[in-house]
């Protein structure tokens, strides 16, 4: 009868070690390429260089995977909202990996080449090519805040 009781409570102890260390939070999934589909969206600027963005500090983009296009609004050095609209283009290098480029509509000035070196469904990283110091990370967002598109959104 001990020995019954014993392999119970030794069995029922196991179950419960099983069951609490079951760990069911999810990993991000991370893509294998970075593509026109896995980048279309809007994203929100979440962090640069290892720091937060200040209070009130903001940089949203959409690209559109069909056009290869995007639209941009920040207040980076202003404190009034800032739409800029261009191109992009996504290459692979086979030694860093993929590189995001683009270039303004109006200015045609081109963006420094930055290779997004992660990038899961909610989050990505930039890396500016040739600073590796450089660092932008993106976080996905349903849609840019009404106030921002208005560009009452201010510091």
């Amino acid at each position: 009868m001990i020995r019954f009781i014993f392999k119970t409570a030794l069995c029922v102890m196991l179950a419960v070690g099983f069951v609490s260390c079951n760990n069911e939070s999810e990993e991000p999934v991370v893509y294998e390429n970075v593509n026109y589909s896995t980048i279309s969206g809007t994203w929100m600027l979440t962090e640069f260089n290892g720091k937060a963005l200040e209070e009130g500090q903001y940089v949203y983009i959409t690209f559109n995977r069909k056009e290869h296009t995007f639209e941009m609004y920040d207040n980076m050095g202003s404190m009034y909202s800032h739409k800029s609209t261009g191109t992009f283009e996504i290459t692979e290098d086979d030694e860093i990996g993929y590189i995001l480029t683009g270039e303004y509509d109006f200015s045609h000035d081109a963006w420094k080449e930055y290779v997004v070196s992660e990038m899961t469904a909610e989050t990505m990283k930039w890396t500016v090519k040739d600073d590796a110091e450089d660092v932008s990370v993106y976080t996905r967002c349903a849609e840019i805040p009404e106030d921002v598109l208005n560009g009452s959104r201010s510091l």
